[in-house]
């Protein structure tokens, strides 16, 4: 029954539903790191506020990037050769994730206590997470680039000239 409802799921959604949803997590992520670094050098309220919605817009795209890479991962298949940077991809993707959850948690505690200031922890955390995101994104490209994952095109030739 499980797996039949797990199925029913699936077959809402694209197999490309993950590399649609996780560029925009990326950018999010950049954007918040950026604003939160003007906003921690130069005490800047908009970028402070600009810092705080960007950072709790990348936990929601996080999480969907997430949702979006189990769903394409039931289609396409997996070999051997790409299992192993599979698991770093989801474990540095999930990193990623706790990070940006952190920043924006700690944001919102320090947002109500201390005058909106932006912390030189929260800055640690979301570079951190910058740092991360942009390892999962090599990872992902790796697996798409020289492993062939989740592409089916066919009759292409050779691209270089």
């Amino acid at each position: 029954m499980i797996a039949q409802a797990q199925s029913l799921l699936y077959s809402l959604f694209p197999a490309t539903i993950h590399p649609m949803v996780v560029h925009f997590t990326i950018s999010i992520i950049y954007l918040a790191g950026l604003a939160e670094l003007i906003a921690f050098i130069w005490k800047d309220k908009f970028f402070e506020k600009a810092g705080f919605i960007l950072l709790g817009l990348g936990v929601l795209a996080t999480i969907a990037a997430g949702v979006a890479g189990n769903i394409s991962e039931y289609y396409d298949n997996i070999t051997p050769a790409v299992s192993s940077i599979l698991h770093q991809h989801v474990l540095f993707g999930e990193l990623t994730g706790v990070l940006i959850l952190a920043s924006w948690f700690f944001r919102l505690i320090t947002r109500y206590r201390n005058g909106r200031k932006v912390a030189w922890y929260t800055i640690v955390l979301t570079l951190a997470a910058v740092i991360c995101v942009s390892y999962v994104g090599h990872l992902g490209g790796t697996m798409v680039y020289s492993h062939g994952l989740g592409v089916t095109a066919t009759g292409l030739g050779n691209s270089r000239p």
